[in-house]
């Protein structure tokens, strides 16, 4: 999993990277982009590390990749810098609070851009399949399906609408993949500012769940050893930092699940897509026991908490064997039986 940080230069990027990531931005990575890999605590893990007291505990994890900030007030090459993102699963859209210019401004312009370079990407496509569609060649039929959709998408676009807003379906968005279309990826919104600044109506209508916070305090704060750290959030009345938030809000927004395997080898957290099979999730661990897949035997965290052991959840005959095509839920604690 893999979320963009994206916004306008001097927003604060960098330094929201380097609170999730725990990584210093690099001058020189500035225009290729910079990944930082970022661990999600989890307390149901550390439940399971205490209960196996396993060689190895491995949290799932999120990467997030420093993007060069847009140019703001006019187009500029910000296609190319957003275009590293493309690949990418989210965007955390980072706005300057501190600036004091309007963020929810910002975030209209920025947006803006995300639909700027899609139109540039599909009008190169659009132009590319009206002069393949017209030569006789087997996928004729093909291209004129997919230069339907990619009209369709051009047209909202020119509207100020995203691809998102189209609501079209995984098949219909299939020959699309390999774009990245920015409009059509989750975003969260974060709103860097001082200490204290609340979210104004005004940007909460264009994000909704937008969360304010002082990235280079927080930094600070969490560069500190956990007494002092105390002692000063206690002062400020900050009650809970806010790295936590924002990647379980990543989380979210893509649409990720965790499930576990646990064991005296490693006790290991797995991202899965919601809605994914036990063969799916299989297949995280490793192809060939996705290939071989027989059986999956299946805890519900919550059960093997409440009852503190394998044996007690046993003995109440809460752990089932699933198929493939059992759907994998979050906190699932899963072993997989296979014939490779």
């Amino acid at each position: 999993m893999r979320v963009g940080l994206v916004g306008f230069s001097g927003s604060g990027k960098s330094t929201t990277f380097q609170l999730l990531t725990g990584v210093t931005p690099d001058a020189g990575k500035v225009h290729s982009g910079q990944v930082g890999v970022a661990t999600l605590t989890d307390s149901r893990l550390d439940f399971l590390a205490k209960m196996h007291n396993p060689k190895k505990v491995t949290p799932a994890t999120v990467e997030f990749l420093d993007t060069p900030g847009l140019v703001p007030g006019t187009h500029g090459d910000n296609p190319q810098r957003l275009a590293l993102i493309r690949e990418g699963q989210a965007l955390l859209v980072v706005l300057n609070g501190f600036s004091g210019d309007d963020p929810a401004t910002e975030l209209d312009h920025f947006r803006e851009e995300l639909l700027f370079a899609d139109l540039s990407v599909l009008t190169n496509r659009a132009e590319r399949l009206e002069a393949g569609s017209k030569k006789p060649r087997p996928d004729r039929e093909a291209q004129l399906q997919e230069l339907e959709i990619v009209k369709r998408c051009q047209e909202a676009l020119e509207d100020g609408k995203t691809v998102a807003d189209l609501g079209l379906s995984e098949e219909q968005k299939k020959p699309m993949r390999s774009f990245g279309l920015l409009t059509d990826k989750p975003q969260v919104v974060l709103l860097n500012g001082p200490q204290g600044q609340e979210v104004s109506e005004k940007l909460k209508a264009l994000a909704p769940d937008c969360m304010a916070i002082d990235a280079k305090l927080e930094l600070e704060l969490s560069q500190l050893d956990a007494d002092e750290r105390a002692v000063f959030m206690e002062e400020m009345g900050i009650t809970e930092l806010a790295r936590e938030r924002i990647i379980r809000r990543a989380y979210d927004a893509v649409g990720i699940i965790t499930f576990f395997t646990a064991g005296e080898p490693e006790v290991r957290g797995w991202n899965l897509e919601r809605g994914g099979s036990a063969v799916d999730a299989a297949g995280k661990i490793h192809t060939d026991l996705a290939r071989g897949f027989i059986r999956a035997e299946v805890t519900a965290f919550e059960d093997l908490h409440r009852l503190g052991s394998v044996r007690e959840v046993k003995a109440h005959n809460l752990q089932r064997l699933e198929g493939k095509d059992y759907v994998v839920k979050d906190g699932d604690v899963v072993y997989f039986r296979s014939s490779v």
